[in-house]
């Protein structure tokens, strides 16, 4: 910017040096010139400044964001999935009462661990839950899945019981 300041100061003084003045076409032309020029060092010194400061304003900003990011990350991995060491349930920052139930379940996507309120099976209406991580269904309060709940049940005790009877 001091550049172009030195730059039109040169020539200005260039112009009137020659005695370029108001008396002729061109002088007059010339001189307006040099008047627009002016100007635009001007609006471009403010730009510079506005810029300058947004810029550093958004470094403020990125800086936060990423303390932010990292308390985030640092708590999630704290609680590891939410539970905490006193607690028998979710704590999902709302104050829920030892007697809620929940239950967790495995995304097979992601294998995140999503715990689910019972409620949701009470509920008359088809609810779908999804992983927060990665946002595949998870689970579906309808019959099927109840099905498919109470069949993989009947396989995990017949699984037990062939465990039991080789030992």
């Amino acid at each position: 910017m001091e550049d172009l300041r030195g730059r039109l100061g040169y020539l200005r003084g260039l112009a009137d040096g020659l005695g370029v003045g108001e008396t002729t076409g061109e002088g007059k032309v010339i001189q307006h010139i040099i008047t627009v020029l002016d100007e635009m060092a001007d609006s471009l010194e403010e730009l510079q400044e506005d810029y300058e400061e947004l810029f550093s304003y958004m470094e403020a900003i990125d800086e936060d964001l990423t303390e932010l990011e990292d308390d985030i990350m640092e708590k999630d991995d704290e609680d590891d999935l939410g539970f905490d060491d006193d607690d028998d349930y979710y704590d999902d920052g709302d104050d829920l009462d030892e007697e809620d139930i929940c239950f967790t379940v495995e995304c097979p996507e992601c294998r995140h661990e999503v715990v689910i309120d019972e409620d949701i099976l009470e509920d008359e209406e088809s609810l779908e839950v999804l992983c927060p991580k990665c946002g595949r269904v998870v689970f579906i309060n309808d019959e099927e899945w109840d099905d498919e709940l109470d069949n993989d049940l009947v396989d995990v005790d017949a699984d037990e019981d062939d465990n039991a009877d080789k030992k």
